[in-house]
């Protein structure tokens, strides 16, 4: 799959008119590709990517992957209000997954092992952090390890509202 950058102008216009805990930029993209007829309504997005937007309803989590996005939320909450804005990647990502399981947010689909060895929730996490990292949200210069929010990323985890599943 190919990777593609956009500037921040564009990615902040993504996040106006996707939505919340739902879309991912390439389900905005292919919402508005399909609008403007230049790709099939028939075509599937990808299986990790989340769901078009549906009137603001968290997307139906049995049997498929959780969207990397949902891991975010509930990554920054979890740095901003359980661990003081610092800590090691191994706590950061017990935290999280303790606290999506808690809430229905991790699917069968999301246990399963991928070929790093570990599931497909532990590796989304790690997406989820380098995605946070590029936005701003965590450090690039904190030691190797060590998943520190920016204080924008403090902020913004303080103000976070976490779903309840289904």
């Amino acid at each position: 799959m190919p990777t593609i950058r956009v500037d921040d102008d564009v990615y902040k216009g993504l996040q106006l008119i996707g939505e919340p805990f739902v879309d991912t930029p390439n389900t905005v993209i292919r919402r508005l590709l399909i609008e403007a007829g230049v790709l099939s309504d028939s075509a599937q997005p990808a299986p990790n990517e989340a769901p078009p937007a549906a009137g603001g309803s968290v997307p139906e989590l049995q049997g498929e992957l959780t969207p990397q996005p949902v891991y975010e939320v509930f990554l920054l909450y979890v740095l901003a209000t359980k661990l003081r804005g610092r800590a090691h990647k191994h706590e950061a990502t017990k935290a999280t997954l303790e606290l999506m399981s808690a809430r229905g947010f991790i699917t069968e689909a999301d246990q399963k092992v991928v070929s790093t060895g570990e599931t497909r929730a532990v590796n989304t996490i790690a997406w989820g952090r380098n995605a946070l990292k590029e936005r701003g949200l965590i450090s690039k210069n904190s030691p190797r390890g060590i998943w520190e929010l920016t204080e924008k990323g403090m902020s913004e985890g303080l103000r976070v509202q976490l779903p309840s599943a289904k």
